[in-house]
């Protein structure tokens, strides 16, 4: 009857030992990653000796960042002579309101002739002679274009750095920022002047 007590006893104070133990690692724990997000949150921002050292760390840091660029596009109309080729089609196209004219002229004459001969006589009236006719046929010579307008797109690209420095003398430093843009992304205008900030540094001296 002896004995079932004593392990009661033995079982107690083994677990009373491991829930010591488990709370011992608890309190463990809970310092170490206390003292280590202090240590985290208070690390030193590394200072130089002199300010050409400050600035020759920025500008490193700065040239590891990579770049990005900025693309932007605009349309320009403009007026451009005609070229030989685009001049005979156009020549053409009057040679072709021409002859619709003569020919609405020829129907119209057929449509009046009384006889045969005066519907024969219609076939021998290719050249309109009014002065309505010749005026028409004037103004399609000289109303034919010189020039024409045509639109370019002008394409402007330039480089940016993704990371960029400012010295403030004052309190003997430079402070730095990172664009939060990927390397050699290709932006807008709109997109670039929208860009957010990722990261911020200091190099001091």
């Amino acid at each position: 009857m002896e004995r079932p007590s004593s392990l009661m006893v033995f079982a107690t104070v083994a677990g009373s030992g491991i829930l010591g133990l488990l709370i011992y690692a608890g309190f463990f724990y809970a310092n170490l990653r206390r003292s280590t997000a202090s240590s985290e949150a208070q690390l030193p921002i590394p200072a130089y000796p002199t300010q050409a050292e400050a600035e020759q760390a920025s500008k490193r840091w700065i040239q590891e960042g990579g770049n990005f660029t900025v693309t932007s596009r605009q349309r320009v109309r403009r007026s451009r002579p005609l070229t030989l080729q685009e001049r005979r089609k156009l020549e053409l196209l009057a040679d072709e309101k021409r002859r619709a004219r003569i020919e609405a002229a020829y129907e119209s004459c057929l449509e009046k002739a009384a006889t045969d001969l005066a519907k024969e006589l219609c076939s021998f009236q290719q050249t309109p002679l009014n002065d309505a006719s010749r005026a028409a046929d004037a103004g399609l010579d000289k109303g034919l274009p010189t020039t024409k307008m045509v639109e370019d797109v002008r394409v402007q690209t330039s480089e940016r750095p993704r990371r960029q420095c400012t010295q403030v003398a004052s309190y003997r430093r430079f402070n730095c920022l990172e664009f939060d843009v990927e390397k050699n992304a290709d932006l807008s205008p709109d997109q670039r002047n929208s860009l957010g900030i990722r990261a911020y540094r200091q190099f001091r001296y």
